[in-house]
């Protein structure tokens, strides 16, 4: 696995919780279709059934919706490391941490505004244990408001995504930062 994190740049500190600070007092008893993380791309609009500040998006309970409407999160970034299966998981700490990593250095420009001047804040959606050994390497990064407002319409300022390139002698591997 070939991830080069950055090395000074941390999110801002926020606390996991337990409340979900989009929960809605809707009642709907209709099922909506959960879409899979590997199927988002830039510019994709969607809810959550459950969202906990600090932790990542969980893999399921995400359902697409339209930009134009009310919405919780919006894809600016996705990475897909093109290295093979035989790459072991790196730990949840290490995956972790390179997703923060590359979702911060690709706030900005997706946004165009830096992260800290912002009134966004991100959250991530990136393989488990199970997901990795099935072979997913997506990370999904996805915008926010900060105070867990809808956002209404689009807040990117380009569709691009990222592919992170191959090993090379300049790189390092998120799997040797497992240990």
């Amino acid at each position: 696995m070939c991830w080069k994190a950055c090395s000074d740049s941390d999110p801002r500190p926020s606390t996991a919780s337990t409340l979900d600070p989009f929960a809605t007092s809707s009642s709907s008893s209709e099922p909506r279709p959960s879409t899979p993380p590997a199927v988002l791309a830039v510019a994709d609009c969607f809810d959550v059934d459950d969202f906990t500040p600090g932790a990542a998006i969980s893999r399921t309970g995400i359902h697409v919706v339209d930009c134009a409407g009310p919405h919780q999160h919006e894809v600016y970034a996705v990475v897909v490391d093109p290295d093979g299966p035989q790459i072991s998981y790196p730990s949840d700490e290490g995956i972790a941490s390179v997703a923060d990593d590359l979702c911060l250095s690709a706030f900005a420009p997706a946004l165009g505004v830096g992260y800290q001047a912002s009134t966004f804040d991100f959250a991530t959606i990136r393989p488990d244990r199970a997901a990795w050994d099935a072979g997913e390497r997506t990370i999904v990064c996805a915008v926010h408001d900060t105070d867990f407002q809808p956002l209404i319409g689009s807040h990117i300022t380009t569709t691009t995504t990222t592919t992170i390139a191959p090993r090379t002698s300049t790189t390092e591997s998120l799997a040797s930062e497992s240990g």
